[in-house]
């Protein structure tokens, strides 16, 4: 039935009538800057590496020249199917254990990301921004929204690119909460306990950061050698979340000895942990992260004389 009075538009007609025969386009190529399939410069399990996987790469879809309703949902479809380049930078600094973990765990998982050095004396707007709430490093934008906390950004890392590289939390659920358990477990007693035995204010709290210190080092030689079950790592065969977690501590236990003088590993007491950090430091995804220990050392003894942040 006609409806006198409207007129429609061409473009209507032809979406009606499709009368024109469709013609292929060419599948669409893998856009500028999009970053390739990981690429490991250390030796994974095969295990590990069959859980790699390639970037998805668009295909061709039908589109009809004449019909303009076609040509639309075409255009649509060829944005689902292209691939998005996600956009990773890091807040954090050189030399924190906390951003030091973050940094590791990118590496390993084979990610591009952008670095921006935080001055923690002049915090910048963008990091006021991103963490409001504790104004602290590191935070990571992954396209635009932040995540803050190193353990909290590490599990988001491994769920988010969970075919990237090794799996940093076990599958299975106790192995999973026992892990989380010993991140804990060095943040608390033995990050904390460190901080207190090179900034104490007197000889009795450096004395007891040095005892809480040495004490959880023998507890976590014993974590080591419970979760690596023989094998090289906290994960087993592969770098796992209580390595990338412990890795951030590496450079500041290689330079207690000349910060604080004490030797916190030993062949006698923790040959395991020391085995473990000549191991883990000789990777080379933390090779490029991990800083210069001399380095490292005359930094702190600088910022320890003015008493202001390291």
């Amino acid at each position: 039935m006609a409806l006198h009075g409207l007129a429609l538009p061409p473009w209507v007609v032809l979406c009606a009538a499709r009368t024109r025969p469709a013609t292929k386009v060419a599948p669409t190529t893998r856009p500028a800057g999009q970053p390739s399939a990981p690429c490991f410069p250390y030796s994974l399990s095969l295990a590990a590496a069959a859980r790699t996987t390639q970037a998805p790469v668009a295909v061709g879809v039908v589109v009809s020249s004449s019909d303009p309703c076609a040509a639309s949902a075409a255009v649509g479809k060829e944005e689902e199917a292209a691939p998005k380049v996600d956009e990773l930078k890091l807040l954090g600094t050189w030399r924190g254990p906390f951003a030091l973990r973050v940094a590791l765990a990118l590496n390993f998982k084979g990610l591009s990301y952008e670095y921006q050095e935080e001055d923690l004396g002049n915090k910048s707007d963008l990091l006021l921004e991103s963490n409001p709430v504790n104004k602290k490093v590191p935070v990571l934008i992954h396209n635009g929204v932040p995540i803050c906390e190193s353990l909290a950004i590490l599990e988001y890392i491994d769920e988010v690119y969970a075919g990237r590289g090794p799996s940093l939390l076990p599958a299975d659920p106790y192995q999973r909460a026992r892990a989380r358990f010993w991140a804990a477990y060095i943040d608390n007693k033995l990050v904390a306990p460190w901080w207190k035995m090179f900034t104490g204010k007197t000889d009795k709290e450096r004395e007891e950061g040095m005892k809480q210190t040495l004490t959880a080092m023998e507890t976590l030689e014993g974590a080591l050698k419970e979760c690596s079950k023989g094998k090289p790592f906290f994960g087993g065969d592969d770098i796992g979340y209580l390595d990338v977690v412990m890795g951030g501590m590496v450079a500041w236990i290689q330079g207690t000895q000349e910060l604080c003088g004490v030797k916190l590993l030993d062949t006698g007491k923790t040959p395991l942990l020391l085995e473990w950090m000549e191991r883990f430091g000789g990777l080379h995804p933390a090779k490029v992260v991990l800083p210069d220990v001399a380095r490292l050392v005359e930094f702190a003894n600088m910022k320890r004389a003015q008493k202001a942040l390291i």
